[in-house]
């Protein structure tokens, strides 16, 4: 205080008495005895002007007067001070802002499809990507997943992640003395046939094995097996075929391989052995020295998981770190082991093959007569096959990386576009070209965000890892963030095997999405024409050749987390082979071999990249419909095409249904009632005048929307699938890549047929009721519009 009152000039206030009229310094004020002299303290204070005047009844009535006149004046002030306030301040937030602030604009279309022209650009992303094999979980995956997080650095995202997930993978042993084999012996061990793997010094991670499939050696008959359909086990009963302890042929393609492997395994199968038959996957008509079809000796790779739901220990949420891990992760795993080989080593495995003369229909183009087996003749008569499956089951970590423009007026509504990273093959149109599509979407729309554009709803840009072994990647993600996707997700788009084929434009997408699609190839042209016309042209639609075809998405894909486990709308466009002239191919000939290789795409496909860049513009134009548009682009009359298609499956069953003394009428009454609330909804939401509604209104009538395929998610899945939520549409219970209409019925009444029992068909019949009701209450917002 000394320090305080020194610098100020101060002096300390006293601590004991005062003697009147002596000074005070500064020595004195430490004394016991101080005396403060206060200057004009005894003055007399000088009187007020009308000191009088306030005094007696006089004064007591201007008091009065002069409370009045305050009192008015106050109010006179105070209503030129909130009239003034509430101008400035109140009105505008009380008063409607009329008029969407954010539309979709074709300008902005134009000039973001203008810049997607660099050829060398696509060059770049191809190269990179097929430059080694990347199986997730190992070496060349991690690398080139920093190179894209690096890459991706340099642009203008709200946010950019990495989610990493440890998951269980399966890969093939790699040590000479341990690899898998496939021989024809007999008991002196005397071998006829031989397989080739194809393995080379240059590409040392690829071996072809079937991922899950157990390990084992078994040595037993060889039986055809077709596709490996229930069908084709009823055909083999049929002939007396007995198929016991056999070791399968099973073609690829028609079902899913782990279905084919499922019903093997079922049938009492020790072993399957897979091969791609060139009457599926190659053309007779094709000019000679074509290579787009396939090459006798490729071999195709896949997994063969019963379940596909994300990392096998933990089925029912996601892999975060910390969560507990079931122990029984192979309980969805065959019990058998399974190899692919090449169809040059089928056509030996065939020779000399004994049994019955196969129905017409199994026969294939393999030089060889097709039998059924069991076992041999001739020359191999007591031979007997050598089946030696080598995998592991090993705990990795993948990684996702997930980049976010935020949206402007409706952040917490999401479009989101992905694409796969990691390869078993070469891997040049699977996943290269989506990779490369995505990679360009990226460059465009942030160098848009960095001339001052913000997408109206968010955009969240994906690079999945691990989508070979059934999409677990996404589908962890989609686990993680299940709540906020369920709220916020308007649209997924798939980017994979973006360019299979150079016939013709073609997409597979969720009904609602068929509209937006449709205007975004009548903007975009190729070789001068609308995309949308040769599409209608050399693809026309089954039902109305008057539209394109758009088939159903594909079960076992990135995009089947969102459409099946939690009902986003989803889109898988691209480039595609001519389906209606090869039906049994199921997608590109050289699909998961090692001769999808870059040679492959630029050679055979697209030499100039221009299908690439078309697509890309195409989708970067759909894009910005979805997150832009300020009604969104979703037509819920659609759903009636759903409705027709699952009636036509339905129908299958109506005389084993009607025999379990099962009704449906109240099922075609709800799909009735829902239709026409649609369609008057579909109605009120396209004639809105854009200029005469709030963003509050909008935002609510497009929650409506994406809402509306919510309300079809059964959280409880079906049973034995859980990831399989979506009553209205997912994978067929026998066909994992086929998607089918009102498949918890369809499940039921596979069941019911089988075993008598219809109990899930009933409880699936009362499900699906349910959700059609909640659908129409969402349409007619009958929460809050009942009248009494």
């Amino acid at each position: 205080m000394t320090s305080l009152i020194a610098l100020f000039g101060g002096s300390r206030m006293p601590t004991r008495g005062y003697i009147a009229g002596k000074p005070v310094s500064r020595w004195d004020a430490e004394s016991d005895n101080i005396d403060i002299e206060y200057k004009n303290l005894d003055r007399p204070r000088p009187q007020a002007w009308c000191g009088d005047c306030f005094s007696g009844r006089k004064g007591t009535i201007l008091k009065v007067l002069l409370l009045i006149v305050i009192f008015f004046v106050g109010l006179i002030l105070g209503y030129i001070i909130r009239r003034n306030i509430h101008e400035t301040f109140i009105e505008p937030e009380q008063k409607p802002n009329f008029g969407v602030q954010q539309d979709y604009s074709a300008e902005i279309s134009k000039m973001m499809r203008d810049s997607i022209n660099n050829v060398a650009n696509y060059q770049d992303h191809i190269k990179t990507i097929t430059r080694k094999i990347l199986l997730s979980g190992l070496g060349g995956t991690n690398q080139m997943i920093d190179y894209v997080d690096s890459f991706w650095k340099s642009y203008y995202f709200n946010s950019l992640r990495e989610k990493k997930y440890s998951v269980q993978l399966s890969y093939p042993q790699y040590e000479k003395d341990t690899v898998s084999e496939l021989r024809v012996v007999d008991s002196n061990n005397t071998v006829y046939f031989h397989y080739h793997n194809n393995m080379t010094n240059e590409k040392v991670e690829y071996l072809p094995f079937n991922a899950y499939a157990k390990s084992g050696n078994i040595t037993s008959d060889l039986v055809y097996a077709h596709y490996g359909r229930r069908e084709d086990f009823q055909k083999l009963r049929g002939l007396k075929v007995n198929i016991t302890g056999c070791i399968l042929l099973i073609r690829y393609g028609r079902i899913h391989p782990a279905n084919k492997v499922k019903h093997a395994e079922e049938n009492g199968a020790s072993g399957v052995v897979f091969y791609s038959d060139p009457q599926d996957f190659s053309d007779p008509h094709a000019e000679v020295g074509s290579f787009y079809y396939l090459r006798s000796w490729a071999i195709q790779l896949a997994q063969v998981r019963y379940a596909l739901t994300g990392d096998p220990t933990t089925p029912q949420y996601s892999s975060m770190d910390g969560v507990p891990r079931v122990t029984n992760s192979t309980a969805k795993f065959p019990d058998i082991p399974v190899l692919p080989i090449s169809y040059a080593d089928a056509e030996d495995l065939l020779k000399d093959l004994g049994g019955v003369a196969v129905p017409s229909e199994w026969r294939g183009d393999m030089s060889v007569t097709y039998m059924t087996g069991p076992g041999y003749t001739g020359a191999r008569q007591e031979s007997k096959v050598n089946l030696i499956v080598n995998n592991v089951l090993d705990m990795r970590e993948v990684t996702n990386i997930i980049g976010t423009f935020k949206g402007k007026y409706e952040e917490d509504h999401y479009i989101l576009v992905g694409a796969h990273i990691d390869t078993w093959t070469m891997g040049a149109v699977d996943a290269g070209s989506g990779f490369a599509v995505l990679m360009e979407l990226v460059r465009v729309y942030s160098f848009q965000v960095k001339n001052g554009w913000q997408p109206r709803r968010s955009v969240i840009f994906a690079v999945w890892d691990a989508s070979k072994y059934g999409h677990i990647g996404a589908y962890e993600w989609v686990q993680e963030y299940e709540k906020q996707l369920g709220y916020g997700a308007v649209t997924y788009i798939n980017l994979d095997s973006a360019v299979r084929g150079n016939y013709s434009f073609y997409a597979e997408a969720s009904p609602l999405l068929y509209d937006v699609i449709y205007d975004a190839t009548m903007t975009v042209s190729l070789d001068g024409t609308p995309v949308y016309n040769s599409w209608k042209t050399l693809l026309p639609g089954i039902k109305d050749k008057n539209r394109p075809l758009i088939n159903d998405l594909v079960g076992d894909s990135d995009a089947s987390p969102f459409a099946y486990h939690v009902g986003v709308p989803s889109i898988a466009p691209a480039f595609t082979y001519n389906i209606q002239t090869h039906p049994n191919l199921p997608t590109y000939p050289a699909y998961s071999t090692l001769e999808d290789d870059s040679e492959y795409l630029q050679t055979l496909i697209d030499p100039d990249f221009k299908l690439h860049i078309t697509l890309t513009q195409i989708v970067t134009d759909l894009l910005l419909r979805l997150s832009d548009s300020a009604i969104l682009p979703f037509n819920v009359s659609n759903y009636a095409l759903i409705f027709r298609k699952g009636k036509m499956e339905l129908d299958k069953y109506l005389v084993d249904i009607h025999d379990a003394r099962i009704k449906i009428d109240m099922l075609y009454a709800g799909i009735q009632n829902f239709t026409d609330s649609a369609n008057i909804f579909h109605k009120r939401f396209t004639s809105v005048d854009k200029t005469k509604i709030t963003e509050f209104a909008l935002h609510k009538m497009n929650d409506q929307v994406i809402q509306l395929s919510r309300a079809f998610i059964s959280h409880q899945g079906f049973p034995g699938h859980p990831q399989y939520r979506n009553v209205l549409v997912s994978p067929h219970p026998e066909n994992l890549n086929d998607e089918t209409v009102f498949p918890g019925l369809i499940w039921g009444a596979i069941e019911g047929k089988r075993s008598g029992n219809w109990d899930m068909f009933r409880h699936q019949l009362s499900v699906l009721l349910v959700c059609l009701r909640q659908a129409r209450d969402i349409l007619t917002e009958d929460i809050i519009s009942a009248t009494l």
